[in-house]
């Protein structure tokens, strides 16, 4: 087999492996919106915030403690796009982090996705992470919807690699390479955290 047909071999099996790799666990989540969230889109979710009369970071903290209580953490809906997962109340972080940077943005501040491939959490796992970074005036803090210590106002893990924003190319990676990596980890524990 030649160099090119083996890398249109390698592609064919990416973008058809995944789908077809991680639809079983995609399967086990029921269809629809979590029983327990009302239907509510991240639109409708900016402009209840705005209503709340506060601003500036008890808004973001608002916006960042919706998105941590309705999106229960999933590894099975790894298709949704974030502001479907947003409706659904299902969620793995890429669809944490981007459906919470939506809200942020339409709540009128700066938020970006960032990422570190190797983190520290507090049962001692080491994996990779994406969040959001918020700029408000020259200020710019870390927010994270599940991983969060409200108390301290900061990240409840550690990145132990560089933190960087994600590049569209590998954000398209992402997107589609997610799935199969999330039902993997699904199928190894059986669990969706």
């Amino acid at each position: 087999m030649t160099g090119f047909k083996f890398a249109v071999f390698l592609v064919f099996i990416f973008i058809a492996g995944v789908p077809i790799y991680a639809l079983p666990a995609t399967l086990t989540l029921a269809p629809g919106q979590r029983p327990s969230v009302e239907k509510l889109t991240i639109n409708e979710a900016a402009q209840q915030l705005a209503a709340s009369g506060e601003s500036g970071w008890d808004l973001v903290e608002r916006a960042r403690s919706l998105v941590g209580e309705r999106m229960a953490y999933s590894r099975r809906n790894s298709f949704d796009s974030p502001s479907r997962a947003f409706e659904r109340g299902y969620g793995y972080c890429m669809q944490h982090a981007y459906a919470l940077s939506s809200l942020v943005e339409e709540l009128g501040f700066e938020a970006e996705v960032i990422q570190s491939f190797s983190n520290l959490f507090s049962n001692g796992d080491v994996t990779s992470h994406a969040w959001v970074s918020v700029k408000i005036d020259d200020e710019i803090r870390y927010i994270d919807p599940l991983f969060y210590d409200e108390l301290k106002g900061k990240l409840d893990f550690i990145p132990l690699s560089e933190v960087t924003t994600i590049p569209t190319a590998f954000k398209i990676l992402t997107f589609w390479g997610g799935p199969a990596v999330n039902a993997h980890r699904f199928y190894l524990t059986g669990k969706d955290y």
